[in-house]
This record gives structure tokens, C-alpha cells and sequence, in this order.
């Protein structure tokens, strides 16, 4: 009977694929498991819906990224339609502040609107937390909650 499982994609399943057959490899050797030949297809794919899952553990704690690409912007574009890459974004608003930043104060938000836009702030850095997009997010959350006594 087939497994249930999702991959995200071609390239996750062939990852996880070849981690299951590396961890066969290195029982075999030990003289403890078949090879990844030897073992049945439902065997296999159990195998590699095991690795799978220790794969996207591992992506999460941070300790390796299959893509190699720069993680891009969710929402914003360039004028070609596609996403940037975070960093640019980040670099981007910076630079914005930087130059745009010693105008007139304006007061838009009451103390509950301040309160609800700095909590999605601090959502919004938990979701990058190691990316200087997750830090400037942290910094604005930071200044408008001094500036508002939140």
C-alpha cells in the first residue's frame, strides 16, 4: 500500500531519496540492513518518507538550504512582476528611511491600532529571524513602540 506524503517538490523526494539510500549504505556496511537494492519498493519509499522528514527538520532548525537562491520577497515585485530577494528588499527600505526619514512626524494610529501594528511586527521578525529583513522588521517594532509607549 502506498504511503501518504507530500513532497514539496521533484527536488525534496530526490533529496530525501538519496539520504534514505546513504543511511542504507551505511548499515549495510555495518552488516546490520540489506542493500537499498535489496529492499522492497514499499521499504524504500518508507525509508525516503523517513529521510523527508528528518530533511525538512533539519531545514528548519536552520542547519542547511537545498536552494542556494537568496529567499525572495513574498508580496513585493520589481517592475518585471517577479519577487526580489530579501536582502535587496531590506537594503532597499533602509535606504528609503535613510533619505526619507527627518520629515514631519505624523500621528495616524491610536494606542490600539500601535499596539496591534507593532504585535504584527514582532510576528513578521519571528517568520525572518536570522535575516537583516527579520531585523529591520525587529528595529521598526522596537521604534514604534518607544515613540508610542506600547
Amino acid at each position: 500500500m502506498p504511503i501518504a506524503f507530500k513532497y514539496a517538490d521533484d527536488a525534496e523526494r530526490q533529496h530525501a531519496e538519496k539520504l534514505a539510500a546513504a543511511r542504507q549504505q551505511l548499515a549495510h556496511e555495518k552488516g546490520l540492513l540489506p542493500t537499498w537494492e535489496e529492499l522492497t519498493d514499499e521499504e524504500r519509499e518508507q525509508s525516503t518518507v523517513e529521510a523527508a522528514g528528518w530533511l525538512r527538520a533539519g531545514r528548519r532548525a536552520g542547519l542547511y538550504d537545498f536552494d542556494g537562491a537568496p529567499p525572495v520577497t513574498a508580496v513585493v515585485r520589481d517592475t518585471s512582476g517577479k519577487p526580489i530577494p530579501r536582502e535587496h528588499y531590506e537594503a532597499f527600505l533602509r535606504d528609503w528611511i535613510e533619505k526619507n526619514g527627518t520629515g514631519e512626524r505624523l500621528a495616524m494610529l491610536d494606542r490600539a491600532e500601535l499596539s496591534v501594528v507593532t504585535a504584527l511586527l514582532n510576528e513578521l521578525c519571528g517568520v525572518y529571524p536570522k535575516e537583516r529583513l527579520g531585523q529591520i522588521v525587529r528595529e521598526m517594532a522596537v521604534e514604534l513602540n518607544d515613540r508610542g509607549g506600547v
